[in-house]
């Protein structure tokens, strides 16, 4: 009986101090570059507190190792961010602590200045870590579908609260 105690009471312990973390995803886009990525934001919900995730990826090529990048938003950074994805106009760029997006030629260019790529593979000859910050570009209509379908979850997220 006291064998079992033991194992029984872990088990309880670990069940009773697990945090339940769910994922949705919101919307992902892939890019239109020499250096193709997929975009994705994701929702997540962690004990009644809700985050969002900006995922990124490319693929390995020749010219282009295969970098990943991972950064948690919040949900006032993101609001931020489509804000001024759709307040943007054909030559204008914006520039912020957390991003730059730059609206030139039928392509925006946006760079967010807190990722680092996360795949911890080595460049140049004298092994040094990747640290290339997320830099993608979108088409108008891109920019369209994101920001809409962010905003949707975004007010989906302000009414279930």
């Amino acid at each position: 009986m006291k064998s079992l105690l033991l194992p029984l009471a872990i088990f309880s312990s670990v069940v009773l101090f697990s945090q339940e973390i769910i994922t949705k995803d919101i919307v992902s886009i892939n890019t239109k570059e020499k250096n193709s990525k997929t975009i994705l934001f994701a929702k997540k919900i962690s004990n009644n507190k809700t985050s969002f995730i900006l995922e990124a990826n490319n693929k390995t090529s020749k010219d282009y190792s295969k970098c990943k990048w991972v950064t948690d938003i919040s949900s006032g950074e993101l609001k931020y961010f489509v804000d001024e994805l759709v307040a943007l106009e054909p030559g204008i760029s914006f520039e912020s602590s957390l991003f730059h997006i730059i609206y030139k030629k039928d392509k925006i260019k946006v760079k967010f200045l807190d990722t680092k790529c996360t795949s911890e593979h080595k460049t140049h000859y004298f092994q040094e870590s990747c640290k290339r910050t997320l830099q993608f570009v979108l088409s108008p209509q891109q920019s369209i579908t994101l920001s809409s379908s962010i905003n949707k979850e975004l007010n989906n997220s302000l009414v279930q609260k």
